[in-house]
């Protein structure tokens, strides 16, 4: 989708209105003036193809029935053009025949407006595929910048990586945990050191990224994995899965890479996080947190901290 086909200069949505009756137009107009839109008009297939190619709107209301170039064949040159494939188009038609409807629909309109026009309708229909059109626009812009990210963040570690990690010793981006859920002065399953993981992975990707080691303890001697007495490793990255996915939200799943590596006869886990460009909340137990790295420690922000803090992202 090209991601000039939607805005225009002043920030307001632009929307080609094209019919070969300038009744019709006029009421069009109207209906929308009052929007906010940039509105421009055509009065035939020709004429809107070389109006969209070069104002390149983000939607266009299509007449089906022009003199020359129908609005059928208007429509698929349109979606055949680089310049204009990512305008959404809305037919307008006195036709009520579903075969008419359904070929619109198959040669890439999203919707039908019938004719006469509905002041109510034309608005409503216009505003919710505009609200559609953008929210797809941000997601795949989302993507992109997530696509590169992944590409570029995640190391590919060996056991060597991940002891020279080690021996860097703890640091803004590194951070080891004895355990992931075991409380080794208890002896049982403890959500508090689960807390205390989830909320250094919060933390970096609130923070620029980082990595958390799981099995190392504050000195850095590797302890392994065995402590959290999972019966294999499979278990483990399934249970850290997990707690990313109720605590964290899974739409940070793909910002957090884990893998197992041996150290000095060990083997310790290794998290690598990456950078959100979202705000990430910790929650549990009906509370939510947000949490960032500050130096060598993770910090909780009160809600005023977390609007400046973000405000200044």
């Amino acid at each position: 989708m090209n991601d000039s086909c939607d805005m225009s200069v002043e920030g307001k949505a632009r929307v080609l209105l094209v019919d070969d009756n300038l009744t019709n137009l006029e009421v069009l107009f109207q209906a929308l003036e009052q929007e906010g839109y940039e509105l421009l008009v055509a009065q035939s297939g020709e004429e809107a193809l070389e109006i969209a190619r070069e104002a390149r709107p983000g939607l266009i209301l299509l007449d089906i029935n022009m003199p020359g170039i129908d609005g059928y064949e208007t429509c698929i040159r349109l979606k055949a053009d680089e310049a204009t494939r990512g305008s959404v188009i809305i037919f307008l038609s006195a036709r009520g025949d579903m075969e008419d409807k359904v070929r619109g629909l198959e040669i890439g309109a999203v919707d039908y407006i019938d004719k006469p026009f509905q002041f109510e309708e034309v608005v409503a229909r216009v505003r919710k595929h505009l609200q559609i059109h953008e929210r797809e626009r941000q997601l795949e812009h989302e993507n992109e910048e997530l696509e590169a990210r992944l590409g570029e963040g995640f190391r590919s570690l060996s056991g060597n990586d991940a002891e020279a990690l080690i021996k860097e010793g703890e640091g803004d981006r590194l951070e080891f945990k004895s355990t992931l859920r075991w409380n080794l002065h208890t002896d049982k399953s403890d959500k508090r050191m689960e807390n205390a993981c989830l909320k250094t992975l919060a933390a970096y990707l609130n923070s620029g990224g980082g990595v958390l080691m799981v099995g190392v303890d504050d000195e850095g001697l590797a302890l392994g994995l065995e402590s959290d007495r999972f019966p294999n490793e499979d278990k483990l990255l399934l249970h850290l899965n997990t707690l990313i996915m109720n605590h964290l939200g899974g739409e940070f799943a793909q910002l957090i890479r884990a893998s197992i590596h041996p150290v000095n006869g060990q083997r310790v886990m290794v998290v690598q996080c990456l950078n959100s460009s979202q705000p990430v909340f910790f929650r549990r137990d009906n509370d939510e947190y947000f949490y960032v790295r500050t130096g060598p420690a993770t910090a909780a922000l009160t809600p005023s901290e977390v609007i400046a803090y973000l405000k200044g992202r």
